[in-house]
Formats: C-alpha cells, sequence, structure tokens
C-alpha cells in the first residue's frame, strides 16, 4: 500500500504545481468581475488580501482518487465502486465553486446544498447496505457493545451522517491548513482501524485520501497559494463518514470530527440567537472566525484545532478496544 500513498502524494502536489502556475489562469478557470457576495462583510474583511488566491485544489484529491481506484481495481481484478461513488461530493462541490468563480451568484444556496448532499448520502447508503459492505448493526462506543436497529432507522442516521460529516468539513475550511490538517489525522485513525479490522478496501481509501490531504496541504497550509474550495472539502468530510460506515463504526464521526461539528454546531447557535434574540454569541461564526476576530493567527487556530482533533481520535481508537 505504500506505493499507493507516495503516488496520491506526488499526483495531488504536481497537478497543484501545474494548477497554480497555468490552469488556474486559463479562462476555464480564470475569475470574472465580482457581483454582490453573500458572504459576510466582517468575513470578507478579514480575508480581503486573499481574493487573488486561486480555488478549486480539490480537484487535484477527485482526480488522484480516481486515478489511484482505477488502478488498484485493475491490480486487484474488481472495482472499488464506493470511491468512485465518492466522487459525487467532488461533483457538487465543483458545481459550487465555478459558480462562484464564474461569479454567476455566490455558488449553490444552503438549501440547494443540503437537498444535494442528502441525494448523495441516500445513494451511498443505499449502495451500501445492497452490497453488504455494512449492517444495521452500530458498534457504541466505550462501552464496546452494538445494538441492531431497524433497517430504515439506520439508513437514516447514515445520511444525517454522511451530511453531517460532509458539511462540517466544508464550514470548518475557511482557516489556510485548517480542513486538511484535521482531515489528515483523522485520516490516519482510519487507516489503522481499517488495518487492524483488515479491511484492504477502507484501508486503501484512508491512504490514497491521506497522500492527497498532505499534497494539498503543502500548498493549502499558511500561506496560502490556493484553496481546495467545495471540490476537496464536501469529498473530505464525505470521504471520512463513508469510510467509518464501512467500518461499522459510524458514530465515531461524532467524536474524531467533533472540532468541526463544533464548527456547525457554533453556526446555528449564532443564527438561532440572532433570529429570536436579536443578540450575536460569536463575533462571527463558525467559531474559527470568531477566534480570528479576537486576534488569533490562522497558524494558532490550526495548530489548536489540529491538537484538539489528535486527542479526540486517540480517545476514540481506545474506545474501541481492539
Amino acid at each position: 500500500m505504500i506505493q499507493y500513498f507516495a503516488f496520491s502524494l506526488f499526483f495531488t502536489a504536481i497537478f497543484l504545481k501545474i494548477f497554480i502556475d497555468k490552469l488556474s489562469k486559463t479562462r476555464f478557470f480564470k475569475r470574472t468581475e465580482n457581483v454582490d457576495s453573500n458572504k459576510k462583510p466582517c468575513i470578507q474583511e478579514l480575508h480581503k488580501h486573499k481574493a487573488a488566491t486561486p480555488t478549486m485544489g480539490g480537484i487535484a484529491i477527485n482526480l488522484t482518487l480516481i486515478t489511484a481506484t482505477i488502478v488498484y481495481s485493475i491490480s486487484i481484478g474488481r472495482i472499488i465502486w464506493i470511491n468512485l461513488f465518492l466522487l459525487l461530493f467532488g461533483v457538487m462541490g465543483f458545481i459550487d465553486d465555478y459558480i462562484k468563480v464564474k461569479k454567476v451568484r455566490d455558488g449553490v444556496t444552503p438549501k440547494e446544498k443540503l437537498f444535494g448532499l442528502i441525494i448523495i448520502g441516500i445513494i451511498i447508503t443505499l449502495y451500501l447496505i445492497v452490497s453488504g459492505q455494512t449492517d444495521t448493526q452500530i458498534m457504541l462506543p466505550f462501552i464496546r457493545a452494538s445494538i441492531e436497529i431497524n433497517k430504515y432507522l439506520y439508513g437514516s442516521l447514515m445520511v444525517f451522517l454522511i451530511v453531517l460529516s460532509s458539511n462540517s468539513v466544508n464550514i470548518t475550511d475557511g482557516v489556510d491548513g485548517l480542513a486538511l490538517g484535521i482531515c489528515s489525522i483523522v485520516f490516519v485513525f482510519i487507516g489503522i482501524v481499517a488495518y487492524q479490522l483488515r479491511d484492504d478496501n477502507v484501508l486503501f481509501g484512508a491512504i490514497i485520501m491521506e497522500g492527497a490531504c498532505l499534497g494539498t496541504l503543502f500548498f493549502n497550509r499558511y500561506p496560502a497559494r490556493i484553496f481546495m474550495g467545495d471540490t476537496g472539502s464536501l469529498l473530505l468530510g464525505g470521504a471520512i463518514a463513508v469510510f467509518l460506515i464501512e467500518l461499522n463504526i459510524p458514530l465515531w464521526i461524532i467524536l474524531v470530527l467533533c472540532v468541526c461539528i463544533f464548527e456547525i454546531i457554533s453556526v446555528i447557535i449564532q443564527l438561532f440567537s440572532l433570529q429570536y434574540f436579536n443578540k450575536r454569541v460569536f463575533k462571527i461564526a463558525p467559531f474559527h472566525h470568531h477566534l480570528e476576530k479576537n486576534g488569533w493567527k490562522e497558524v494558532a487556530i490550526t495548530f489548536t484545532f489540529c491538537i484538539i482533533t489528535f486527542a479526540a481520535c486517540i480517545i476514540a481508537y481506545m474506545s474501541l478496544g481492539i
């Protein structure tokens, strides 16, 4: 498997180097004149120095995944379909990013994004159940027990977790290197668990995504030379959820992505407070922007959140009892 990690790392890095130097300046990816944005003025003010930074770097992650999956599928004599289904997240993210780049409008609406993620979640959950890659038994953290639930309830829960994971990583991707740093740590956790459970398909997926994350992080670390955009963040969050579902430990999503889930909760709290009390709980939501507004440097935010994620992954691993 080490050769696939090396391939994904270098393929991603080389593609992004070309993308930054050449492709992002082509007519297809080049930004058109600005139109009114739905982004809050306070966030625009925080990141006004990043206006010229190219986006859609997540294309490299998607290309790495599909290329490595095809090569691996040929080598083992069967297609890893679930990895190809994951590309649906990338396609949806690409549509959102492309609309933003061309300034047709400020990307897809939140309702459109939620609807799209639900549809993708349903497709993937149905495939996993029908193909027998997962069952309706859910392992519970810490107590080393599992419960059997109704298949419709199970399917609904899996769709919810897929949407939650993908959306939470997407919202967290607002500071240089933050989402990629967190996901890099989580994919290491997934790879270790997959190796111990002897799930080669998930192990392969985790290795490929880890290499792609690190290859992208090289260009996305502070100061970022490129943003991965929704094209990458939706895919990363979706992949984490699907891999953990395949390992039959879906509830571990809440543990390993606790930082990202807190980010999405901070947005919900802010919206609720503004609507019903006309007061702000945070200076800006999500929470990483609140920290920026309080004077935290981007590097400090990324480092702190990654340390928390690392600790959460250790706790998550200990809760498995393997």
